[in-house]
Parts: structure tokens; C-alpha cells; sequence
């Protein structure tokens, strides 16, 4: 019988060998796999928080859109009402309406809406880095050009505010800002009982200034709300829940 240097058969030194190894690879294979079940468990843990970001952006954008409708309802009402303002400056106006008819055309070319949107969730993602994490491209893409469209419609309203505030106060210097606001929901006493002739604005190239800024004003703020309408339809419909 072959001994080796401890005395003990080397057939028996080989089988000790080959039962390590078997130990070790057990080891291993145990370790990989609870590596890989921790690592299906994260991505489980990942999919589950990106779905819930992908629910709540999409009922954020679905409310977004609901405001956005709104507000170009009203923005449209004051296009029209400047448009019509506008076309009809003359040197010697004649409008076939009657005073209180032109008194409500007045308020609503001194109607300047904002318009209240959210972006709660978007801010969070940016704030705790999670945005880049995202897995959908083009969600991500679509959530940058939404950034890039809410920073310009924040500096077309401050712009269009400085000329709206321009016409309010020349309808305050020149004629009775009450008998617009009667117009209103604020003011219930009704028009004015004092002597006033909203008419003659139309034959004043002041009026026709402001007018013309406040028109100019409004279609670009338009345009750029209905760029915002086109980028929240497709954040919704790239976050439209699987089952719906």
C-alpha cells in the first residue's frame, strides 16, 4: 500500500481532496445563487418603484392636461376679444354694439390667466437623481422637452403680464374700470353710474399700442401652451399602465 508523508493511504488523501473541492463548488454554486436571487429581488424592488413613478406621472400629466384645456378656453375668449378690438380701430369707429355689449368686450381683453400647473413628481425625480434611472428613453427625452417648454411659457406670462398691466391702467386713466369688472365675479354693484365713453378708445393709437402688445402677447403664450398640449399627450401615452 502506498502511504504518503502522514502515513495514511494516498487513496484516502485523494478523497479528502476531492470531497473539499466538492464542498467548495457547493459553496460557490450557494453564493451565486443567492447573489442572483438578490439580484432578481432588486430588480423586482427597481421595476416595482418605476412602475408606481410611471402611474404617478401619468396621473399628474392627465391633471396638467385638464388645467391646460381650461386655460386655453379662456386664453382663446381673449385672443378673440383683442382680435376683435384690434381690427376694429378706426379714425372715426363705428361699432354696432351697444355700450354694455362693448363694456364686456373690454374685460375680456384684460382677461390674463395662468396657467397652474404641476410638476410635484417631475421636481422629485430631479431632486433625488432618480430621473436619469429611468429605463424609458423616450419618457426621459419627453420630460426634458417639458422642462424646456414650462421655463418658456414662465417667461412669455411675466412678459405678457407687463403689457396686460399696461392696458388695465389705461382703461383706469381713461375710462371706468368698474363698468369692466361689473363684467366680472368680484365686483356684484354693477356698472358705473358716472359719465364715461368707452368708444372713443378705438381712435386712440395709444390704445391701439397696447392692444396690439397685449395680441402679441397672447398668441405667442397660445403657441406655446398648445407645444405643451402636444408633449403632455405623449408623456401620457408613454406612461399609460399595461392593464388600462
Amino acid at each position: 500500500m502506498i502511504k504518503n508523508k502522514t502515513g495514511k493511504p494516498a487513496f484516502q488523501t485523494g478523497r479528502y481532496f476531492k470531497y473539499a473541492i466538492g464542498e467548495i463548488i457547493l459553496v460557490v454554486i450557494g453564493i451565486l445563487i443567492a447573489l442572483q436571487i438578490n439580484n432578481w429581488n432588486e430588480e423586482r424592488k427597481e421595476l416595482f418603484n418605476e412602475t408606481k413613478i410611471l402611474n404617478t406621472l401619468h396621473a399628474e400629466f392627465q391633471q396638467n392636461r385638464k388645467t391646460l384645456d381650461s386655460t386655453l378656453t379662456v386664453l382663446g375668449n381673449a385672443e378673440k376679444a383683442l382680435t376683435f378690438v384690434l381690427t376694429n380701430i378706426n379714425p372715426e369707429p363705428k361699432l354696432n354694439l351697444s355700450s354694455q355689449k362693448l363694456d364686456s368686450v373690454l374685460f375680456e381683453t384684460i382677461t390674463n390667466p395662468y396657467w397652474k400647473r404641476s410638476e410635484y413628481t417631475l421636481r422629485n425625480l430631479e431632486n433625488s437623481g432618480k430621473l436619469s434611472g429611468l429605463s424609458n428613453e423616450d419618457l426621459k427625452t419627453k420630460l426634458y422637452e417639458w422642462s424646456l417648454v414650462s421655463t418658456d411659457i414662465e417667461d412669455k406670462d411675466a412678459d405678457a403680464t407687463i403689457g396686460f398691466n399696461y392696458l388695465l391702467n389705461y382703461y383706469k386713466v381713461n375710462g371706468s374700470l368698474r363698468s369692466l369688472d361689473a363684467f366680472g365675479t368680484l365686483i356684484t354693484e354693477g356698472q358705473s353710474t358716472l359719465s364715461y365713453d368707452h368708444l372713443k378708445f378705438f381712435s386712440d393709437i395709444t390704445f391701439e399700442n397696447a392692444i396690439d402688445d397685449c395680441l402679441v402677447y397672447m398668441r405667442q403664450r397660445v403657441m406655446r401652451y398648445q407645444k405643451a398640449s402636444e408633449i403632455i399627450n405623449d408623456i401620457i401615452t408613454i406612461t399609460k399602465p399595461k392593464n388600462d
